[in-house]
C-alpha cells in the first residue's frame, strides 16, 4: 500500500490509507498522511500502528509478538514522519527490529518490536472469567454524549466524529465521572470499516486502538471535570504484547483496564483485550502524564 499524495489530512474512515508508508530508502518508509488529535498533534494511535507496520515490512510468515514504545517529542500533523528501521536479529523462529520515528532534524519516537514465526496457537488459552455486557446491548458515543452534556463535547471531540472506530464503554458512569472504588474501565472497540486479511493489518489496527480511550481513574484531581476537554494526556511508554496470531479487528474486541499506580500526574494502566467470545489475544501497558491545561 502507498500513498501517491503528500500533506493530506486523514479522513478517518480507512485504515489501511493511513498505513500505507512509502518506501524512502533502505528501510525507510515515509508518513504523509496525518491523524488529528484535538490538541493538534498526531494522535498516537497512529504512531504506534504506523510503527509497528514499518517494523514488520518484509517479514513474511512471522507475528508481532511485541511493541515497545517510548514517545520522546509531539508529532506536528504539517510535516512528515520517516520510520528508519534496524534489523536486530533474524534468528530461525525471531526476529527483532528497532525502530526510530523522526520529523525534520527531531526525534519523535524510538521502539523495539518482536516477531515470531506464525503457527498455530497450540500454548494454553486464557479466557475471560466472567460474563460482561455485549457490545450491542450498550449505548453508541453519540447516545451516551446525549444522555451526559456535561461530557458530550469532550467526547465529540475524541471519538464520535472519529469514524473509523465504534467504542462502547461498559463504565459510562465512571468514564466521564469521578473515579470509584472499582477503577476497573472496560469498552469495545471495532472497526466500522472492515479491514482485508493481510499482512500484519490487523495486529497494526488493534495498536491503532490501543490508545482510544483514557481510564479516568488516573485524573490527578478530583477538581478536574473533563480530562478529555480541560487536560493534556501525554504518552509516554507505550507497550503491547499479542499473544495470538489470530486477531480479528474486523470483530468487537474487549479492553479491560486498571490503573496501578498514579503519582503527580503520572499513571501506569494495565490493559487485557479479549476476543469477543472472551480470549485473552494481546495485553498492553501505558505510562501517562495527565495534567490540567494552562489557560
Amino acid at each position: 500500500m502507498e500513498l501517491h499524495t503528500s500533506g493530506q489530512y486523514w479522513d478517518q474512515r480507512d485504515l489501511t490509507e493511513l498505513l500505507a508508508l512509502d518506501l524512502d530508502g533502505q528501510n525507510r518508509y515515509r508518513s504523509h498522511t496525518s491523524d488529528v488529535d484535538n490538541h493538534g498533534h498526531v494522535y498516537g494511535g497512529q504512531l504506534i500502528a504506523q510503527t509497528l507496520w514499518a517494523a514488520a515490512q518484509g517479514l513474511e510468515g512471522r507475528s508481532p509478538s511485541l511493541l515497545q514504545m517510548t514517545f520522546l517529542n509531539d508529532a506536528s500533523p504539517l510535516d512528515t514522519i520517516e520510520y528508519s528501521v534496524e534489523l536486530l536479529q533474524d534468528g530461525r523462529c525471531f526476529s527483532n527490529r528497532h525502530i526510530y520515528g523522526v520529523q525534520g532534524t527531531g526525534l519523535v519516537l524510538s521502539a523495539n518490536a518482536s516477531f515470531q514465526k506464525t503457527s498455530t496457537d497450540s500454548g494454553r488459552v486464557y479466557h475471560l472469567d466472567r460474563l460482561l455486557p455485549t457490545p450491542e446491548s450498550l449505548p453508541t458515543l453519540a447516545e451516551s454524549a446525549a444522555s451526559q452534556m456535561h461530557q458530550g463535547h469532550a467526547l465529540r471531540l475524541r471519538l464520535i466524529d472519529r469514524p473509523v472506530l465504534d467504542v462502547r464503554p461498559i463504565h459510562a458512569e465512571r468514564a466521564g465521572g469521578r473515579p470509584d472504588d472499582q477503577p476497573e474501565v472496560g469498552y469495545w472497540v471495532r472497526l466500522n470499516q472492515p479491514l482485508p486479511n493481510e499482512g500484519c493489518l490487523h495486529p497494526a489496527a488493534l495498536a491503532y486502538m490501543s490508545d482510544c480511550w483514557l481510564n479516568r481513574c488516573l485524573v490527578p484531581s478530583p477538581s478536574m471535570p473533563d480530562p478529555w476537554q480541560h487536560g493534556r494526556v501525554s504518552q509516554l511508554n507505550h507497550s503491547l504484547w499479542f499473544h495470538s496470531s489470530l486477531i480479528d479487528a474486523n470483530d468487537w474486541l474487549l479492553f479491560l483496564s486498571e490503573p496501578v499506580r498514579s503519582l503527580a500526574g503520572r499513571g501506569l494502566v494495565t490493559t487485557h483485550i479479549y476476543q469477543r467470545y472472551g480470549r485473552l489475544v494481546a495485553s498492553m501497558t501505558q505510562d501517562m502524564l495527565l495534567s490540567p491545561l494552562v489557560a
